[in-house]
């Protein structure tokens, strides 16, 4: 196991919330069965709630060429040892590992959720580099336990996003677990407001604070953004005329939420964003390259968006997710 990882299982079980218990390598599988299969899934460490409500199987991921082993062999196990509802798979991937190979593994989580599994993946430690994870992974031990890693942080993470926010009668609502699932949210907003349905859904509506994806160069409201639908009957990928979908956030859903249920909260929702996905939150007036191309998105939407007479605060991923940065000498929060 890496230096970064074992650093990590003695963080979480040293700062475990109060009523949790945490240990570490724990075994999904009978011993007997591990000898038949030939493999052993465990799990870097479980968290789980003192009355038993909620285990949380946790692998870290820090630089992997193929973090979709991990993944394959909790759903195999599932097989064999079906998981209680109680049991949530949480994969948390740095952002040392390749984009291909986290995005892969993503996409994996719904494949595992149609076996019947709760499964999510997000990020870890997501305000530093992958050479910053990198340098940190090869630092020694001693020197690591120096550092000051807002574990604490990741553990809330893992807890959070597991978390159903709300439901409905046939969906479970999260917070976006991975900036990609904050990223895809935004351009079906983007998509959606243009049609006759979505400017019939959303009119024209008082924003403040927008998410940023350095990709496409397009901007969507926070709160669109920060949540994600699961469907509730989820041992099969639901089938949408287009094929197979990912689940995404959508103004039919967006409204009806939006009108009857206090918890889909807007302030929750930047909060999660900037805390929990490290999200950089910068004034219009502190970004003049944001403001441009802000301005340039805003004219094909100024049908459906106002500025709050405050300012646009923009929300950007951190500077590896559009491209890896240096690393920098102090790995302190």
């Amino acid at each position: 196991m890496c230096k970064l990882a074992s650093h990590l299982q003695k963080e979480f079980i040293r700062r475990t919330l109060p009523g949790w218990t945490c240990r570490s390598e724990s075994r999904l599988l009978p011993l007997e069965l591990e000898k038949y299969l030939g493999y052993k899934p465990r799990a870097d460490v479980l968290l789980e709630r003192d009355d038993g409500s909620k285990r949380l199987w946790i692998e870290f991921e820090i630089s992997r060429a193929d973090p979709v082993a991990n993944h394959a062999k909790f759903a195999t196990a599932h097989l064999f040892h079906p998981q209680s509802a109680n049991d949530i798979f949480v994969s948390m991937v740095s952002s040392h590992v390749d984009l291909g190979r986290r995005n892969l593994a993503a996409n994996t989580v719904l494949l595992m959720r149609c076996v019947g599994m709760n499964a999510f993946q997000t990020v870890l430690l997501p305000q530093f580099s992958p050479e910053q994870i990198r340098q940190l992974n090869q630092l020694p031990r001693e020197a690591l336990e120096q550092e000051t890693l807002c574990v604490e942080r990741e553990i809330q993470r893992a807890t959070s996003i597991s978390e159903a926010v709300t439901t409905t009668p046939d969906k479970r609502i999260y917070f976006a677990s991975d900036i990609p699932d904050v990223v895809l949210n935004l351009q079906r907003w983007n998509r959606e407001v243009v049609t006759t349905r979505g400017r019939e859904l959303w009119g024209k509506r008082t924003v403040t604070y927008f998410v940023f994806d350095p990709k496409t160069k397009l901007f969507a409201p926070s709160k669109f953004c920060a949540y994600i639908p699961v469907e509730s009957a989820n041992l099969i990928l639901q089938i949408k005329s287009n094929g197979l979908m990912r689940p995404e956030m959508n103004l039919d859903l967006y409204m009806t939420l939006d009108q009857t249920d206090k918890r889909f909260d807007g302030q929750r929702a930047r909060l999660h964003l900037t805390q929990s996905l490290a999200m950089i939150a910068e004034k219009k007036s502190e970004n003049s390259v944001l403001a441009n191309l802000f301005d340039e998105w805003l004219e094909q939407r100024s049908e459906s968006i106002s500025i709050h007479p405050n300012g646009a605060v923009f929300l950007s991923p951190p500077e590896w997710f559009g491209k890896p940065t240096r690393a920098k000498k102090m790995f302190t929060n």
